[in-house]
């Protein structure tokens, strides 16, 4: 007898499919079905479902629905232990019935449950299950023409895959997300064609509140992709479109539920963006709003720690208990656990440590009430650091080794990163057993850096730099200095300046030659028209690329390599196999070669050795405060604008007598910076290697602290105090005026582990000069850097000489054709590029199109908007960034390349440092001239032309034998004009900036 729903009416017309065979469901009474046809059952299995009654079923059936509905209030309360109780009887039942369609329905809330709670593990374990369950279950439908299964599993993949969603947007997997988006999307939309005879209203979103929390998805993903103002356009236009729903009756909960998100969205937007102010008010307007509701209750958790962080203590406290009572009347107790822990938090910063315990153990009797494992793990290391700050150490190490054993029983490895740093945090502060902390911090410190790299998206990695990894670099360095370990510092050091290059890019994707290029986008994005493209490669996911097994000297492997060994089998850490690459470059012949590589963590730390002694370590902590000192002199020197500053202005105030523009001012810098910044035996062993007659190399890689400085430029002391000084008071440890630049070659150092292609061909040289940009007025934020040229003038009297020397590129009959033109796009230089050249001269402008990540540092071309790139466009032009470097056809550069605009060096500046000088780098170039600060033009100093004598002094230096030997030598030079007649035309403000990276020597550095 068959029971429940009817039978299909033609019995299968196939054999049976191989997927069936090892399933242990298929789908609704599939047996039954089976023995209805005539079917041998055996394939298939019997189960209990055939022998039932119809009234046995109609019972059990009823029961699995009133069982769900408990189970989704028990989670909405974030009763997680009560709420699977009641999923796993609902699946006996589905199992009973063989109902795969209640079965994926639990699976799928449990995966939404598991999410809410924070245990991600388990949530992806569940979402992925009901979409392996659903493609079984869809071999089953077709094979029985079940199709009303179909209709009822269809909502139980929705909801599973937008978990999916949410993980990968957390992670940023920005691809990913896009692709499960658009296959929603494409499911709606043939659904609706469907229509209601096929599919229940429930499934085709007649008011199109679904697809308005797809925009949603879609405005998460574009915070996570960067793109921060298509986000803020499409929030607007989402809240416009449910307000015109607030009204309808039958939508109502829903549409307030997600005006709630959305504006919670625009609040994150205006925190990243910094606009504070903004934030706040978006989060006010949120909980007036919307009171007593949980999403403004829970936003006025985050407002009450935004007020802590300004200051507001008290307020901060009343705020988050007003929400925990709102949260607390709506019975949402998984939530008031989170408010309590949210004031533990504040109060232990705050230093009451009896009133934050109190709240604290109020989160662990909702948690333990609610079996929510990983906030209780979150409890535990709460606890610990309180009995920590009061010196109870066997209670501290109690709370931690229990956080640490539940993450290690609950496989989630994020987790046990996070409860081994707590433990390791408390073995530090009582200082007992150094090294047994040590074997702890060591390999967590390792895994947690490595682990970043996992991350798709450049935000996701910066994040977890920053509240993960960085903080246990911070306590390892701290540690490593107690103990001597001097060795370990300096690898460490070495491995975090061994940034990689962006991976993935191997097949490229964007055509330079304004075509439509192919790119790995989902169905919604397909026949946008090309000037829409910035938008969808900006969120291109370039994965930063870990760093290498590396060696530290020709006689000594990486004492790192065994450390790195346990992390990745106690954390499974993911380590591929690679070649190893050395950390040092090739020794200049009779020439001393100094390697410094600076990491900021915490402090800022200094590692230095030569190349005739690879194995003496000398590793040194420069204090936080003397950088920040060093950084807020340099600051307000340099001629890089401040925020709200215009350029005239800066260029004004970095020519005053306090900086650039007297020689008193720029010594005082010199001396300032080299104080903070050069230790004593660094500066002994450069005088004693210059001694010798020749002059020693000094190659740098600095710290994103440290990306400005100009070292040649930096004064060499001869005493140190014994004291702190004051300002006035320096010159006690200056005989004379010895720069770096007197005593050595200096260049910046690349970092090993970008991977290198051969450049291109030797050939004529390729000029960008000025490059016209449309839209823009010549005297404009983006006009001419090099002011009116005429046949007279010294840049173009220098180009007539180029051009009668042999060809140049582009093909050019006089100097003046050079400069200023219109077609130097993206076009062109990939048409450059494509044959041989010798070196590749850009004079323009550089920016950063967007904050924090080098992708987006851009060179401005004569690029219009309707070209393909990843940057929004300017107006009428699109900037040609790192990422269209990287993902274009440009498959080499020349060996020399100059990319003469503001700050063009400051990849080493950002949070990941692959910008347009490391793109080059990686594209072939072996050397690169670039700026570390933004260049003054020539007008600002009328009758003179610095800017040209730039230009010249870097073509003639990259045509020569010995370009950073030439440049050094031409700074110096200059270093002897500006202290025989100071003034505003010989200022360092247009000189000193210049640096080269140089890769020359690097010749065993991998090759792609």
């Amino acid at each position: 007898m068959l029971v429940g729903m009817p039978p299909p009416r033609n019995p299968p017309d196939r054999p049976l499919p191989p997927e069936l065979g090892p399933a242990s469901s298929h789908g609704y009474n599939c047996r039954c079905v089976a023995r209805h046809f005539g079917l041998d059952p055996a394939p298939y299995g019997e189960l209990p479902a055939c022998s039932l009654s119809e009234r046995q079923y109609r019972k059990l059936l009823l029961e699995a629905g009133e069982v769900q509905d408990e189970a989704k209030r028990l989670a909405v309360t974030r009763n997680v232990v009560d709420a699977q109780r009641k999923y796993a009887r609902m699946r006996e039942i589905a199992q009973r019935l063989d109902r795969t369609d209640l079965e994926v329905a639990a699976v799928s809330d449990l995966a939404t449950l598991c999410y809410s709670a924070g245990d991600l593990r388990n949530a992806r374990q569940c979402a992925e299950a009901v979409l392996d369950v659903f493609k079984v279950s869809a071999v089953a439908i077709v094979h029985f023409g079940q199709y009303a299964e179909a209709r009822m599993i269809e909502g139980s993949r929705e909801v599973a895959e937008r978990v999916l969603i949410s993980l990968a947007t957390e992670e940023g997997d920005v691809a990913k997300a896009r692709e499960l988006i658009a296959g929603q999307r494409r499911r709606a939309a043939f659904r609706k064609e469907a229509g209601p005879e096929q599919y229940p209203p429930e499934l085709l979103d007649v008011h199109g509140v679904d697809e308005l929390e797809l925009r949603i998805f879609d405005v998460r993903v574009q915070i996570a992709a960067g793109d921060f103002a298509g986000a803020r356009t499409a929030i607007e236009e989402i809240l416009a479109a449910l307000d015109a729903l607030a009204e309808n009756d039958e939508v109502r909960e829903r549409v307030v539920h997600q005006q709630a998100m959305v504006r919670a969205e625009r609040a994150r937007i205006h925190q990243a963006g910094g606009e504070d102010a903004e934030a706040r008010a978006d989060l006010l307007r949120l909980t007036a709003r919307h009171p007593g509701s949980p999403v403004a209750a829970k936003v006025g958790i985050g407002l009450a720690e935004a007020r802590a962080l300004a200051g507001d203590f008290p307020g901060a406290v009343a705020a988050i208990v007003t929400a925990r009572d709102e949260l607390a009347a709506a019975g949402l107790t998984g939530d008031v656990a989170e408010a309590s822990h949210a004031l533990g938090s504040l109060l232990l910063h705050a230093g009451d440590v009896a009133q934050a315990r109190a709240q604290f153990e109020h989160a662990r009797t909702i948690r333990t009430a609610n079996g929510d494992g990983p906030g209780l793990r979150l409890v535990d290391t709460a606890l610990a650091r309180c009995a920590a700050a009061e010196g109870d150490w066997a209670t501290a190490e109690h709370h931690a080794t229990r956080a640490r054993e539940s993450a290690r029983s609950s496989g989630d490895w994020a987790d046990l990163l996070h409860t081994d740093f707590v433990a390791a945090s408390i073995g530090f502060a009582r200082g007992e057993d150094l090294p047994a902390v040590l074997d702890l911090l060591l390999p967590l410190t390792l895994a947690a850096a490595e682990y970043r790299f996992e991350f798709a998206a450049p935000q996701a990695r910066t994040a977890w730099a920053r509240d993960v990894a960085g903080p246990a670099m911070e306590l390892l360095m701290a540690l490593l200095a107690k103990l001597g370990e001097q060795r370990l510092s300096a690898e460490l050091i070495e491995r975090t300046c061994a940034v990689g290059a962006y991976t993935g890019v191997e097949e490229r994707s964007l055509d330079l030659t304004g075509t439509l290029p192919t790119l790995e986008v989902g169905p919604a994005a397909e026949g946008l028209p090309l000037a829409a493209l910035g938008s969808v490669t900006s969120s291109l996911p370039l994965r930063l690329a870990p760093p290498p097994a590396l060696r530290w000297s020709p006689s000594s492997p990486m004492e790192l390599e065994p450390w790195l060994r346990l992390a990745a089998e106690r954390y499974r850490l993911p380590r591929p196999a690679a070649d190893t690459v050395e950390t040092w470059p090739a020794a200049k012949p009779g020439r001393e070669t100094f390697l410094l590589r600076f990491a900021d963590a915490g402090h800022t730390f200094l590692t230095w050795r030569t190349t005739e002694d690879l194995d003496t370590v000398h590793t040194h902590p420069i204090d936080f405060a003397l950088v920040a000192t060093a950084r807020q002199c340099l600051d307000a020197a340099s001629p890089t604008p401040h925020e709200g500053e215009s350029v005239a202005d800066a260029v004004r105030r970095s020519l005053g007598e306090d900086a650039f523009g007297s020689f008193a001012g720029e010594q005082r810098l010199a001396r300032v910076l080299a104080l903070n910044l050069l230790p004593a035996d660094l500066v002994a062993r450069l005088r004693r290697a210059a001694a010798g007659g020749n002059r020693p190399f000094l190659r740098i890689q600095p710290s994103p602290s440290l990306a400005g400085v100009p070292w040649g430029l930096l004064a060499l002391p001869d005493r140190r105090a014994d004291r702190v000084l004051e300002i006035d008071e320096i010159g006690f440890c200056f005989d004379g005026d010895e720069r770096v630049l007197d005593v050595a070659d200096v260049s910046l150092l690349a970092p090993v582990a970008i991977p290198r292609r051969p450049s291109s061909a030797d050939g004529p040289p390729v000029y960008l000069l000025d490059p016209r940009i449309p839209g823009q007025s010549a005297f404009g934020e983006l006009g001419s850097v090099l002011g009116k040229q005429d046949a007279t003038s010294p840049l173009i009297r220098y180009l007539d000489q180029r051009l009668a020397g042999g060809p140049v590129l582009p093909t050019a009959e006089r100097g003046l054709d050079l400069v200023r033109r219109t077609d130097t796009d993206r076009r062109l230089l990939a048409e450059l590029l494509a044959g041989p050249c010798s070196r590749l001269v850009f004079v323009g402008h550089v920016s950063r199109v967007r904050d924090e990540y080098g992708a987006q540092t851009a060179l401005h071309l004569s690029c219009s908007a309707e070209l393909p790139g990843t940057a929004a466009p300017i107006g009428a032009h699109r900037p040609f960034t790192a990422a269209d470097l990287a993902l274009s056809e440009v498959d080499t550069m020349p060996a020399r390349v100059a990319l003469v605009g503001c700050a063009s060096a400051s990849d080493f500046g950002l949070a990941e440092p692959f910008g347009v000088l490391l793109a080059a780098v990686a594209a072939g170039a072996g050397l690169v001239a670039a700026t570390v600060w933004a260049l003054p033009t020539s007008a600002a100093v009328p009758g003179a032309d610095p800017m040209s004598e730039l230009v010249i002094a870097v073509d003639t230096a990259l045509a020569g034998d010995d370009p950073v030997t030439e440049l050094c030598a031409w700074q110096r030079s200059r270093l002897a004009r500006w202290r025989e007649t100071p003034g505003p035309a010989t200022s360092p403000v247009f000189w000193a900036p210049l640096t080269c990276l140089d890769a020359t020597d690097d010749g065993k550095t991998w090759v792609r």
